[in-house]
């Protein structure tokens, strides 16, 4: 019974006994079976407990409903990512004296955990996160499958894309009915180069956005698509170019700037990929002056904007460099991986070379390695094969052309 939960709730937030909130009303018996719900009671007996309490068990019950639907609408706000909407209901529920009760904390701790990922305080979700896991044995079925999605989330925010794919992978689909995870299967596996199965699940993603009328995520999860049909080879120019002008278009009537920012950024790179920089670098800084300057995608934006003025030759070397500096400066403050491909960008426009392939060797490829992130694996593997057969290094050639011949699948002999 909720009434009984909730008098124990008070009683112990006030330091009572059940012996002391029960005196001259009911036994402490009758009092631990009426906490338990486990008892027929008299409401009268009830409202004498709530009267000592200083409480209404009337609008205590309310207040015990309203606030398990607030924490669904909270949820909800974070999958339509809704976000002045979703800190609102925070505020609300940090103020709410029920959100404390036990049949609340486990949801309320998981959800916070997801609204520090959703504002990028990523310092504060690890620590919450950390603290789920360690009380995880006594989850929910949905409870357990709700923190591996929050996890993977994490997993993915923090460039660690085979964690993340594993993590998600793991959600008993059964037990959870959340399909929004098939989006952040559909980007983790994108990011280690697996197109076939990121389109697979970001068509699983986009069933769910559209049946559940979640136009954001929509715009989200078709430009996804959207890079995997362009990603293993150019699709039709027109027709990409199209379909992001579309989305561009949906953005300005949903009012969101920075989904029209990635849709520039993106398609900025199919100009960059057909060697068009002129009309790259004007969409790059459309991206970067829809982008606040402290947010994750400045950065991507700004690497884009960089390494295309310097393909196309199109801003003279002082001046790249400069823009690489800050790069590198406001990746390191935001302790992001970032900083890397700013580090090239300056061993480049210094002409720094034997710098920047030791650096690609010790440094860059490991820890792309590491994350899983294929794209950029395959990228300066291959960058650092044609060096070291240009400078006569045989041996790290062949080690080169050996770990990327491994990676291929062969169509008639596939295992």
């Amino acid at each position: 019974m909720i009434i009984g939960k909730i008098i124990k709730f008070y009683r112990e937030r006030e330091g009572l006994t059940q012996g002391q909130l029960g005196e001259g009303i009911c036994s402490v018996t009758h009092l631990s079976k009426i906490e338990r719900g486990i008892t027929e009671y008299s409401g009268e007996i009830t409202h004498l407990l709530a009267r000592r309490l200083g409480i209404n068990p009337e609008e205590e019950i309310l207040r015990y409903h309203q606030l398990a639907k607030r924490l669904d609408e909270w949820h909800e706000s974070m999958i339509m990512q809704r976000i002045q909407e979703s800190k609102q209901i925070k505020k609300e529920l940090q103020v709410e004296k029920l959100i404390h009760m036990p049949d609340f904390q486990t949801l309320y701790g998981l959800l916070s955990a997801r609204f520090y990922l959703s504002v990028s305080d990523l310092e504060s979700a690890s620590k919450l996160i950390s603290d789920l896991n360690k009380a995880s044995a006594a989850f929910s079925p949905h409870d357990a499958n709700l923190l591996k999605h929050i996890q993977g989330i994490y997993y993915f925010l923090t460039g660690q894309y085979r964690d993340c794919i594993s993590c998600l992978a793991s959600i008993d689909r059964d037990q959870y009915n959340y399909d929004e995870y098939y989006y952040h299967l559909a980007i983790a596996y994108h990011s280690i180069h697996s197109n076939i199965t990121a389109y697979y699940y970001g068509k699983k993603a986009l069933q769910y956005f559209q049946r559940t009328l979640n136009i954001l995520r929509i715009i989200d999860t078709e430009m996804l698509l959207i890079v995997q049909l362009n990603a293993k080879e150019l699709h039709d120019f027109n027709e990409t170019k199209e379909k992001y002008e579309q989305l561009i278009k949906l953005c300005d009537a949903c009012n969101s700037g920075d989904r029209k920012s990635k849709l520039y950024h993106n398609l900025a790179f199919e100009y960059f990929r057909r060697k068009k920089y002129r009309e790259s670098a004007g969409l790059y800084e459309e991206a970067l002056k829809l982008t606040a300057e402290n947010a994750p995608h400045y950065l991507t934006a700004l690497d884009g904007y960089i390494h295309t003025c310097y393909k196309g030759k199109l801003q003279a070397g002082s001046a790249l460099i400069k823009l690489a500096e800050e790069g590198m400066e406001r990746a390191k403050a935001a302790d992001s991986f970032t900083w890397i491909y700013f580090q090239l960008h300056l061993y480049l426009l210094k002409k720094e070379e034997q710098q920047y392939y030791q650096f690609i060797e010790e440094t860059a490829l490991p820890y792309f390695k590491k994350i899983g992130y294929g794209i950029l694996i395959d990228h300066y593997e291959k960058k650092l094969f044609h060096f070291y057969s240009e400078i006569g290094e045989a041996q790290k050639a062949i080690e080169l052309a050996r770990s990327f011949i491994q990676k291929q699948k062969s169509y008639y002999d596939h295992e």
